[in-house]
């Protein structure tokens, strides 16, 4: 079958969860994982929607990331706690924030954005995010994904970042 110029099939990956991305914040996530233990660690996405009246559209990108970092799974219209997902809410914050940071170490963007720093020394919030739309494409909201990853990174402990200069720093030399 001949495909157009612009789709080759053998660039499409096998497994589309390392091609996601982070789509909301911290505290959205770590919301959804305290109603899900107040469901007994799984409901139907339908019902949250209607429980929290919010649309589909709002609730799906806190869905997606918490997929993303591996702390739900999602299964016909049903979503539940993993192990990490039950281990992380029932953690304090600190080894919640090492938990998470463990995960991210090992998903992209993070991954790619550890190498950068290991290679560079700091990184700027726009070579962050020309990175980012080169790699994923220039459709995504740039900025928005980019204070999400950058909150996500901090929170965890992967990275610092200096909102004065706008750059992200290695670890080591967060303060």
């Amino acid at each position: 079958m001949a495909y157009p110029k612009f789709f080759n099939p053998d660039q499409v990956q096998a497994n589309p969860v390392t091609r996601m991305l982070p789509t909301a914040g911290v505290n959205r996530v770590f919301g959804l994982l305290d109603l899900l233990k107040a469901y007994n660690g799984k409901a139907d996405i339908a019902t949250l929607t209607i429980d929290l009246r919010i649309d589909l559209d709002e609730l799906l990108p806190i869905i997606d990331t918490a997929e993303y970092l591996g702390l739900v799974a999602v299964q016909e219209g049903e979503i539940s706690l993993t192990e990490l997902g039950n281990k992380a809410h029932s953690s304090k914050i600190a080894e919640r924030k090492k938990l998470v940071h463990q995960r991210l170490e090992t998903l992209e963007p993070f991954s790619d954005i550890a190498r950068l720093l290991k290679e560079q020394g700091q990184v700027t919030r726009f070579t962050l995010a020309r990175f980012v739309s080169s790699k994923y494409g220039p459709t995504l909201d740039i900025p928005a994904l980019i204070s999400i990853i950058i909150s996500w990174g901090v929170f965890t402990g992967l990275f610092g970042y200096d909102g004065q200069s706008e750059r992200l720093l290695p670890k080591t030399h967060v303060h």
